[in-house]
């Protein structure tokens, strides 16, 4: 993106799609930061999940409400807030047939995967770990179908550069070995699960970089 942001560019609303979209990512990393630093008793880094962040009651058993709340906050956000890069997403790859209708399944999986994003945060997984759980997995399953889905339409793309669908195919095959395989190992389960989580993030900032370049007043006039 541009290093200084112009009026021109809010008038335009695929660009504030953009914007509201790499917000979103920003926000939750930094709120959930802040919220492990709030977790009553200390947050391990390296041994706890973020589930952790959203329970009612901490590992030494002392309440958990400030954590808590900024993680409700940080996925209420992010839920709310990737919604506009979904819708301008397919805006990108209109000119086929084929690259337009694998693009709309990409973003129907992204769009919903977000009330699960808002679930998994708001079902404490100390008070219901089942719907906790359920909640968790099917937005990764969502969200990493979308990111496969638009990695393939990125490549069927010749405006596209590659670069782009190979970051989504890496973070996709992390999504899917995180509950096939680290989630099962103690000693990594919490660093990857933080990789794959904050590797949303980045993907979807880093997607942004591309749209932000081929939107706007600009480049459709």
């Amino acid at each position: 993106m541009r290093k200084i942001l112009k009026l021109e560019d809010l008038k335009d609303w695929k660009r504030v799609a953009c914007l509201i979209s790499v917000i979103a990512g920003l926000q939750f990393i930094i709120i959930t930061i802040i919220a492990m630093i709030f977790y009553s008793g200390g947050y391990v880094f390296f041994e706890y999940t973020f589930s952790y962040l959203g329970t009612t009651i901490a590992e030494n058993g002392t309440d958990n409400t400030i954590s808590r709340v900024l993680f409700v906050i940080a996925c209420t956000i992010a839920a709310i807030s990737l919604n506009p890069f979904w819708f301008v997403m397919p805006t990108l790859f209109s000119e086929k047939n084929l690259t337009k209708y694998l693009s709309l399944l990409g973003s129907i999986c992204g769009v919903v995967s977000s009330p699960f994003l808002f679930l998994l945060a708001i079902i404490p997984g100390d008070i219901d770990f089942n719907g906790h759980i359920l909640a968790t997995n099917i937005f990764f399953l969502l969200f990493a179908a979308a990111i496969l889905i638009y990695s393939v339409t990125i490549f069927l793309n010749e405006d596209y550069q590659n670069i782009y669908g190979f970051v989504g195919i890496a973070f996709s095959i992390l999504i899917v070995l995180y509950p096939a395989v680290f989630r099962n190992i103690d000693l990594i389960r919490a660093f990857m699960q933080k990789i794959v989580v904050y590797g949303f993030c980045l993907w979807v900032i880093y997607q942004n970089t591309k749209v932000w370049k081929v939107v706007g007043p600009e480049n459709n006039s």
